[in-house]
């Protein structure tokens, strides 16, 4: 009789876990569909991205960090 009581924990525990392990694929092909859609997202927009790229090589440009060489090279990297 106790070994059957066992055989019952066991299983819900099991289940239990299975249940767990569903939910957790679900969050991962939710955050992956969402991932594509922010990468969609950010290809659309991607100007933006690039003049704020500029932006900041042009700061580093004048900063001294990099010279003109390295910064038209980068430049030209980020608008081909």
């Amino acid at each position: 009789m106790i070994s059957w009581i066992i055989y019952v924990i066991v299983g819900l525990i099991l289940i239990f876990v299975l249940y767990l392990a569903i939910l957790g694929i679900n969050r991962g092909v939710e955050a992956k569909s969402m991932n594509k859609a922010n990468n969609l997202e950010n290809k659309l927009n991607s100007p933006n991205n690039i003049t704020g790229e500029i932006k900041k090589l042009k700061k580093l440009y004048d900063n001294g960090v990099i010279n003109k060489k390295e910064f038209d090279k980068a430049k030209k990297k980020l608008l081909s």
